[in-house]
């Protein structure tokens, strides 16, 4: 079986080319939904979230507000670093657990759709890397196009992210 991570910046288009991969028959792993759907499952990891970060990412109840973890874990780079620091164990963990799954499963080709696939070292665990890479103003208007962030949040999201040539240069492959 052969495992290839797909990356680009924010707004690339790294979904669509995951999609494209899923239609000829790779099973897909989306690291950033999954990411989120660890956070949301685990009280555990949302106690050390908290812990982390304090009262400023709790809801009125007193549990953890995704949205306020997002202002706060997505200002300055060594913000995002405490919350990947949490969540990025738990992600590779994941991904090792549904390689093995795709494998027994006889499966021929496992994408996994990961926006921090180099800051995550993830490509240490795959084949291959891809990434889409697109002009800025493409990227900021498609990610605009999903309505949950501002183009302000777009921007200062877009500033902590590896930078595109970056990605480019340590690619296998870029589309």
């Amino acid at each position: 079986m052969l495992s290839l991570g797909i990356t680009g910046s924010l707004g690339a288009g790294k979904s669509a080319a995951a999609d494209y991969f899923k239609q000829l028959g790779a099973t897909v792993y989306d690291a950033d939904r999954e990411a989120k759907k660890i956070l949301r499952n685990s009280p555990e990891l949302q106690g050390v979230v908290i812990q982390t970060f304090g009262d400023q990412v709790l809801d009125d109840s007193g549990g953890l507000d995704f949205k306020r973890l997002g202002r706060v874990a997505f200002t300055t780079p060594e913000e995002q670093a405490r919350l990947n620091g949490l969540i990025h164990p738990h992600v590779v963990q994941a991904i090792l657990e549904q390689i093995t799954q795709a494998g027994k499963a006889a499966a021929k080709l496992f994408v996994v759709d990961a926006p921090l696939l180099f800051e995550a070292h993830l490509e240490l665990l795959l084949d291959l890397t891809l990434v889409v890479n697109s002009r800025e103003d493409l990227r900021i208007r498609r990610a605009m196009e999903r309505g949950n962030l501002s183009e302000i949040e777009i921007r200062e999201r877009m500033k902590l992210q590896l930078p595109n040539a970056e990605k480019v240069a340590r690619a296998n492959i870029v589309v």
